[in-house]
């Protein structure tokens, strides 16, 4: 993981005293091990940092340039998530004539995905996030803080445990995680496989009207009653379990009475766009072997040459 950090760069006495904006970013890489203890971890961001700062000289700007990042404008290069840490003494700021007091800033505009800002103040880290509200809601940054306070916690009850055997997770939220949204029974729900279940409704309330398209419709009974001929049919051709049947069509009727047919042949149908490219589809009926093909006559002309026997919806 890369992350960025500003840094001072007023690493020479002579330019203690100048005023003028100093500060250039340095991008730390971190290659994170799972397996690997936090002390570990720690042990190799510190080298990291450390051989970052002796390179502070090396503008930012030139290290774009020279390493040529693939470029977007929706976020910076190198990095997306900033770590700046404010613990040099801050001395009380005295001008003769004059009474100064600090002015807080109205808001802030993020200027990376994330922002972690920290400031050392009597023996305490305050932690602040600014972050891109086209990408995170306050929801979820609240939900951040609370992750890395645990796992800071964490690393503090144990620092030589496994990273990934790190908590996060607050009882409620492991209970909410693996219990609540995993109890995913329904009531109600009927057995049976999707043609049976069809057969049903058909049997029930043959009248009434199943699909509707371009004005034209079928009831449960006439669709019914096309699925069972072409099934008939399919049967005939070898189609049942374990078998695989081609199903290349425009949105239509005759998509459904296929789908169904199939199924109620026993087999498994393979969905072909008649939009992909002609090669597409070669490789897939190719790959596929189908026992036959179902499409439309106006479609015969777009299919690629193949061995597969077609039959027309």
């Amino acid at each position: 993981i890369c992350i960025g950090t500003p840094i001072a760069n007023r690493n020479r006495a002579e330019t203690e005293g100048l005023i003028g904006f100093f500060v250039n970013t340095l991008v730390l890489r971190t290659q994170v091990d799972h397996g690997a203890s936090f002390l570990q971890l720690l042990d190799q961001v510190r080298g990291n940092t450390l051989d970052a700062y002796a390179h502070q000289d090396v503008p930012f700007e030139q290290l774009v340039e020279v390493l040529k990042p693939e470029r977007h404008t929706s976020h910076s290069p190198l990095f997306q998530v900033m770590l700046a840490l404010q613990n040099a003494p801050m001395d009380a700021l005295t001008l003769p004539g004059l009474t100064l007091q600090a002015m807080g800033g109205e808001g802030v505009q993020a200027k990376f995905d994330l922002t972690f800002t920290f400031t050392e103040e009597a023996g305490r880290l305050n932690g602040s996030i600014s972050y891109n509200t086209d990408l995170f809601e306050p929801s979820t940054m609240a939900r951040m803080a609370a992750h890395f306070t645990r796992l800071l916690e964490a690393i503090v009850a144990n620092p030589e445990r496994r990273i990934q055997d790190l908590d996060m997770l607050d009882d409620a939220e492991r209970h909410q995680l693996l219990v609540e949204w995993n109890d995913t029974a329904s009531a109600g729900v009927p057995a049976g496989t999707i043609h049976a279940l069809f057969e049903q409704r058909a049997a029930a309330s043959p009248d009434s009207v199943a699909l509707v398209y371009d004005n034209v419709s079928l009831t449960y009974g006439e669709l019914n009653a096309r699925a069972n001929r072409l099934a008939h049919h399919l049967r005939t051709l070898g189609v049942g379990p374990d078998v695989l049947v081609g199903l290349c069509v425009e949105r239509s009727l005759e998509m459904m009475v296929g789908l169904l047919a199939v199924l109620k042949a026993g087999g498994a149908y393979v969905p072909l766009d008649p939009a992909y490219p002609a090669d597409r589809l070669a490789h897939m009926l190719e790959d596929a072997a189908p026992a036959v093909l179902l499409t439309q006559q106006r479609l015969l002309a777009s299919l690629p040459a193949s061995e597969v026997p077609v039959f027309l919806l």
